[in-house]
């Protein structure tokens, strides 16, 4: 499944066996990167509420104002993500980011664009970073599984899906990985069992549910034997 939109974008590389599996592929391979939205510009104003820059420490004001024109540039490449202008929105994120390095949505966003064109380091690369900047965020690592799972690493990806549910034990798009991760490298224990369990209470995905019950039953069967 081809990406058209940034919030939308899915790959599948992967096959299943059986029906249940062969029609829920395209959700198995998930979402192509866990794209952030739109960062509103911050406000210039000071604590004390005077809005004047150059009342405040001029290196202070230097780094506010770095910092409002990252924002700019960040909706800007946001924007035209959205409008399928990849090349451009490149290169405003990267904008973005030398003024400011520590936006993680811009980092998160920028590797969703780079695993697209198929720059799967460069992609990883940004997510580390989005990942080191905030560490409770489970997408990241959910966005470096999915790397890894495309490329058919499925233990690195299986890692990784699990940090991401550590960060977030209920954050569906990282079971759903984790799981996916567990069919290919052919393992199935309570652990997974209960990731299964967590999914099927939570999904809503008629296909996904169809796929999280013949993994029940496969987990299950390797568990009683």
């Amino acid at each position: 499944m081809t990406a058209t939109t940034p919030t939308t974008p899915t790959t599948s590389t992967h096959h299943l066996n059986g029906r249940a599996t062969r029609t829920t592929l395209a959700l198995c391979l998930l979402a192509a990167g866990v794209v952030l939205p739109t960062i509103g510009c911050s406000s210039s104003s000071t604590r004390s509420g005077s809005n004047n820059i150059n009342e405040i420490d001029p290196a202070m004001a230097y780094a506010r104002q770095r910092h409002v024109d990252a924002l700019e540039h960040y909706n800007t490449a946001s924007q035209l993500h959205l409008d399928d202008k990849p090349d451009e929105a490149l290169a405003e994120y990267r904008i973005a980011l030398e003024l400011d390095n520590k936006l993680f949505a811009a980092w998160n966003n920028m590797g969703q664009l780079l695993m697209a064109e198929g720059n799967n380091q460069q992609a990883m690369n940004a997510y580390q970073i989005a990942s080191g900047l905030e560490p409770t965020d489970p997408r990241p690592e959910y966005n470096i599984g999915i790397i890894y799972q495309k490329l058919g690493w499925a233990k690195d990806s299986y890692e990784h899906f699990e940090m991401a549910i550590a960060r977030d034990a209920n954050y569906l798009p990282a079971l759903h990985g984790v799981i996916r991760s567990a069919e290919m490298l052919g393992i199935g224990d309570a652990k997974i069992l209960n990731y299964i369990r967590n999914a099927q209470l939570r999904e809503t995905d008629d296909q996904w549910r169809e796929y999280l019950s013949t993994q029940h039953y496969r987990v299950q069967a390797l568990i009683d034997n």
